[in-house]
């Protein structure tokens, strides 16, 4: 045999040696998984604990970096045992999942992790034993999954889905009963679940993920366990949770094979808390910061710039959702012009006079201030990368008007509330073990109730149940569980007043609860607020805008003991304001005064917005000639701030080197606000805008004229007689739109409201196509349904 010939067959002997070690060893954890480049960054070891309290030793990791399910259950000692995955984009679904758990283990007994989709080996769910290692185990796994903007995974459910469907299930794909490997083989033949999804039914796929992911465990052989629950945000998600739960718990009860221990009759035994608060002496503090690998984070200020840069030994920093960069506020400053909300108050309303809204004189009505600030925060030094069309995602912090107030109803003294603590897990807690830590650590009590933890967020019947174990008065103890009891009653007095932490506790004030059980178990950890990009990078690449506008509400402030005893008085009314909106507003007016402290701003550092970029599909077409057209009343406007901008970035640049054979493509934003005088967001921008763009045509260059057909169209709803919305406007200029759209396949984009304003645009866009397209009704909706999947019409809306 030659030299060639040996070389040759050497090459195929190595070759197929090689695909033998891939397909039946390197793939044997995970047959049917799609990697995709490497594992997604795993969570804060700090603030995430999914070992079991009797196992010493944490959950293995996988070649991927990720936890292991199957070791994490078998740390379980209890042979009844429940892992449940959630995904989740605001926190929610992390709630329920931790829900479910804690009620499972105290009426059924059976031990549970609550784990976050994205840090564990998914691959694993197809590997589940056929024979378990005794006959009284059983293991159950549950998956509490959002759906996301038109039909997609949570950021942190990507991974998991793309390898469960396979790379399918997006957008309209609605088959994701495949005929694949996993199908054929009925892969999780061994696999029991539970199933909740969360959705809002004004997005055309509602509860897409919970759906699909159910349809396709089934497709692999998986069993579902009891009913699957879905939750509506557009109307009630918690009714819709109550309404579910007792059903699965009773499935998983039979599943199991026990009864229900729980119930009222434990309301008498003591609280046993999941967590400690354990006072410690030195070491590295969190004053505020989120981490992504555990450990506080340290920043120096730039005395030239007066702006803070972070003190790291690494080369490079990433930062993400759970590593957020600390951004300046480069510019800032209100978009909205004496504008005001007049709320009529009910007959029974008692209001008082309050510097936070004004009060008419026969006290029937309260006005509040409208307002709405732009932004401007710098990216310098940070790596990050954004696109027009993306969100930013911001964590805000606490106004410390409510967080001294909460202080004084939980009479805390200064010592109690600067002392640094560690939240541990609580042996005694057999829940212990697998509970998540809300929120970074070691750190002061008063820096958890300012940046870490919602307390002003209404609460629910299940928080109202643990501080009734802590009412030492009989009276607030009844009428808590009363609360518990009956949804009615709940509705009436806490849901309707949105009532939070400091009302519950002033109406019930002999609730006194442990430090640790108040941040470990009744308050919600902050999350993160998702903002449209109201900028384009290509204009500047250092910068990145969002537009806010102040959520500020009042609601009647029903008396509890009052109204359960059925003795109703006089409503007193409750101030609200959304927590993040009204947190930007305070750092613009911190920054604009210019006396500025840590404490003044609640912002560490002070005047920075910790922030992250979150990648969105939304985007303009690549070939700038296309034309597009733009309907974003209100807020709705942000992201095409930055279309505009980036049109005109690229416009002028043709302008300036007198290149006109790819004239920009037509640019039409249909925006609505109430009047023009006074909320009318950019408008000297968009003004100025216009006028340029009509010099270009008007005194053209050696080039010759630049044609750039830029519009402005503008509906206002409280300028005259009539209201005047963007569909009215749309419908208006329907032939010409239909002309770019049908002719030129213009892409057109929707930003704002949901349930009424992109719906409307949807009948309105199907009327032009009947009318002026000559399509039937059918053909008019399968045409917007080919937009859609063309990626010619997209929607931002919420």
């Amino acid at each position: 045999m030659s030299l060639t010939e040996w070389l040759v067959t050497g090459t195929l002997s190595i070759a197929t040696l090689g695909f033998i070690y891939w397909r039946f060893y390197a793939r044997s954890a995970t047959d049917y998984a799609r990697t995709g480049g490497g594992p997604l960054p795993t969570a804060n070891p700090s603030v995430s604990r999914q070992a079991n309290s009797s196992s010493s030793s944490a959950p293995s990791r996988s070649k991927t970096g990720k936890k292991s399910i199957l070791e994490t259950l078998r740390a379980i000692k209890n042979p009844k045992k429940m892992i449940l995955f959630y995904g989740s984009q605001t926190g929610t679904a992390e709630d329920l999942a931790t829900r479910i758990a804690r009620e499972v283990n105290a009426h059924l007994g059976v031990h549970s992790v609550v784990a976050d989709v994205e840090e564990f080996e998914m691959t694993e769910l197809i590997e589940f034993p056929e024979e378990f290692e005794s006959e009284e185990e059983h293991w159950l796994t549950g998956f509490f999954l959002a759906t996301y903007g038109e039909g997609e995974p949570t950021d942190s459910a990507v991974e998991f889905y793309d390898w469960l469907m396979d790379g399918g299930g997006k957008g309209d794909d609605d088959q994701v009963e495949l005929d694949d490997d996993m199908a054929s083989e009925k892969a999780g033949k061994n696999l029991r679940y539970i199933s909740f999804g969360l959705g809002n039914k004004t997005y055309e796929h509602f509860n897409a993920m919970g759906r699909r992911v159910d349809k396709r465990l089934a497709n692999i052989g998986a069993v579902r366990i009891g009913p699957a629950g879905e939750g509506d945000d557009d109307g009630s998600m918690e009714d819709d949770f109550l309404e579910w739960k007792p059903k699965v718990i009773a499935a998983i009860a039979e599943y199991f094979g026990v009864a229900d221990a729980g119930g009222k009759q434990d309301r008498d035994a003591p609280h046993v808390p999941v967590f400690e608060w354990v006072p410690i002496d030195g070491g590295s503090v969190f004053r505020g910061e989120l981490s992504g690998d555990g450990k506080p984070r340290s920043f120096k200020k730039d005395a030239a710039t007066g702006r803070f840069t972070e003190v790291s030994s690494k080369k490079r920093i990433l930062h993400d959702a759970k590593n957020p960069f600390f951004g300046a506020i480069a510019k800032s400053y209100q978009l909205f012009q004496n504008s005001e909300d007049v709320i009529k108050l009910s007959d029974d309303a008692s209001p008082h006079e309050s510097d936070l809204y004004s009060l008419s004189a026969d006290k029937k009505a309260v006005t509040l201030k409208r307002t709405c600030v732009h932004m401007e925060l710098d990216l310098s030094g940070s790596g990050i990368r954004y696109e027009a069309g993306d969100h930013v995602g911001v964590y805000a912090a606490n106004n410390l008007r409510e967080v001294d107030a909460l202080i004084r109803v939980l009479h805390l003294s200064d010592e109690e509330l600067d002392q640094v603590c560690k939240l541990q897990p609580n042996p005694a807690n057999p829940l212990a073990g697998t509970a998540k830590i809300p929120f970074p650590n070691p750190c002061s009590l008063r820096t958890a109730l300012t940046y870490y933890l919602a307390i002003s967020a209404p609460l629910r019947e299940h928080q109202l149940a643990i501080l009734a174990k802590f009412a030492s008065d009989g009276k607030d103890r009844d009428a808590l569980y009363k609360l518990v009891d009956d949804r009615n009653l709940f509705l009436d007095i806490v849901d309707s007043s949105q009532k939070n932490l400091r009302e519950v506790l002033e109406a019930f004030p002999s609730v006194k609860v442990p430090p640790g059980v108040l941040i470990g178990e009744v308050l919600t950890h902050i999350t993160v607020r998702y903002y449209s990009i109201s900028s384009s990078p290509k204009k500047d690449a250092t910068r990145v805008s969002l537009t806010a506008v102040v959520v500020r509400y009042v609601l009647p402030n029903v008396h509890a003991h009052h109204h359960i005893e059925g003795n109703p008085h006089k409503k007193p009314i409750s101030y609200k304001e959304g927590l993040a909106t009204s947190w930007i507003e305070r750092l613009h007016e911190a920054r604009a005064s210019g006396e500025v402290t840590d404490l003044e701003t609640a912002s560490y550092p002070p005047l920075h917005l910790p922030l992250f970029i979150r990648t969105s599909s939304f985007r303009l077409p690549r070939d700038v000639t296309v034309p597009v057209v733009m309907i974003g009343p209100g807020t709705g406007v942000a992201p095409f701030r930055g279309f505009i901008h980036e049109r005109l970035q690229i416009a002028s640049a043709r302008v300036a080197t007198a290149t006109t054979t790819k004239p920009v493509g037509s640019t039409w934003l249909f925006y609505g606000c109430r009047h023009p005088d006074q909320d009318f967001l950019y408008r000297d921008e968009f003004e100025e805008a216009e006028r340029v763009v009509k010099d270009w045509s008007e005194n053209p260059k050696d080039g010759g004229p630049m044609p750039f057909d830029l519009r402005i169209i503008t509906a206002f709803s409280r300028m005259g007689p009539n209201k005047v919305y963007v569909q009215n406007k749309l419908l208006e200029m329907a032939v010409p739109v239909w002309e770019l759209l049908d002719k030129k396949r213009a892409y057109i984009y929707v930003c704002g409201d949901a349930k009424n304003m992109a719906s409307d645009v949807q009948q309105t866009l199907l009327k032009m196509a009947m009318e002026f397209g000559g399509k039937s009704e059918n053909a008019a909706k399968s045409w917007l349904k080919d937009l859609r999947s063309s990626s010619r019409y997209q929607e931002d809306v919420w």
